[in-house]
Parts: structure tokens; sequence; C-alpha cells
């Protein structure tokens, strides 16, 4: 997966991370709501850092 990832910018949007997931973006904004998935707010955007979002793929973010 991380190799995958190499072709993405530094910071995604939710339409990438919805790609990526093979999923809908009402999905991954959901996860965002729920603290599932890092995100930042740049303005009115939602981004997820690429770093982060990888972090949350390997289960390294889990709170317990």
């Amino acid at each position: 997966m991380d190799e995958m990832l190499k072709n993405y910018p530094v910071v995604l949007s939710i339409s990438d991370v919805a790609e990526i997931l093979n999923v809908t973006p009402a999905t991954v904004r959901r996860h965002i709501r729920k603290k599932d998935i890092p995100s930042i707010k740049v303005g009115k955007l939602v981004r997820i850092p690429k770093d982060s979002f990888i972090s949350y793929l390997h289960g390294e973010n889990k709170e317990e």
C-alpha cells in the first residue's frame, strides 16, 4: 500500500482517500468526523496528511 501512495501528494483530499480505500467520499467524511482518520482543515477544505494516513492504515493512531 505504501508503494501505491508514493504517487499521491503529501496532503491528500477526501477524494484521494476514497479512491485509495475504494469507498465513497461520504464514508471518508464519516470516518473523519468520528476522528478515525486524522485530518486538518485548511479554510473550508479538509485535507489528510499522507504520513498520518499511512500511520492510520498501519493501525498506529488508534487510541486504546
